[in-house]
């Protein structure tokens, strides 16, 4: 008799455990089909952000594709935006100077306007771009817009350099590519004005 006092306790506590996890269970599948309805909404608001945001800019491919690379930009605002902007264009100025170093070991004679491009380059990642992000970060955005002009400038003034010499730039690909960026970026950050 005891036996199936127990077995009858045991029953209801089962059920009340398999009611529990079907209730849970429920829970859990509700909340999760809740997110994934919610996710392609969400990247698709991101990315018509994106969007308008880089029809607004003199590039829009360039736009696009340089913040549909970072992970950032999913949740980013336009200001987050300018932020991505600046940061590649610091890394492609980045990859200039290590270019011109390479360059003025096996170009002896373009060393006077690799030195000055170097020099531009270097005020571009050690300056334009630093105050920049710090205008931005303080809800200053003229002052990140005054340098990536200053960028722009820089890139042209490197090509000059070139030329006012009559020699053939090696770098102007890589002079236009960095002020496209900049220009881009500058767009941006116009935006927030």
């Amino acid at each position: 008799m005891t036996l199936s006092l127990g077995r009858a306790n045991f029953i209801p506590q089962v059920l009340r455990i398999k009611n529990f996890n079907m209730k849970f269970t429920s829970l859990i599948m509700i909340f999760f089909s809740h997110l994934l309805l919610q996710t392609p909404f969400m990247v698709l608001g991101d990315r018509r952000l994106i969007e308008s945001t880089c029809k607004a800019t003199p590039s829009y491919n360039l736009c696009l594709s340089t913040l549909m690379s970072n992970p950032k930009s999913t949740n980013g605002d336009i200001s987050d935006f300018g932020l991505i902007m600046v940061g590649a264009t610091k890394s492609k100025a980045t990859r200039a100077i290590q270019h011109i170093k390479s360059l003025y070991m096996s170009h002896p004679e373009l060393r006077h306007s690799l030195n000055e491009c170097a020099q531009m380059y270097m005020a571009v990642v050690r300056a334009d771009v630093p105050s920049a992000i710090q205008a931005l970060d303080g809800g200053q955005p003229k002052f990140a817009e005054d340098g990536m002009a200053d960028t722009a400038v820089e890139t042209q003034a490197c090509e000059r350099s070139f030329n006012g010499r009559g020699q053939k730039s090696p770098l102007t690909q890589m002079n236009k590519d960095i002020e496209n960026i900049a220009n881009v970026a500058r767009a941006i950050i116009r935006m927030l004005l």
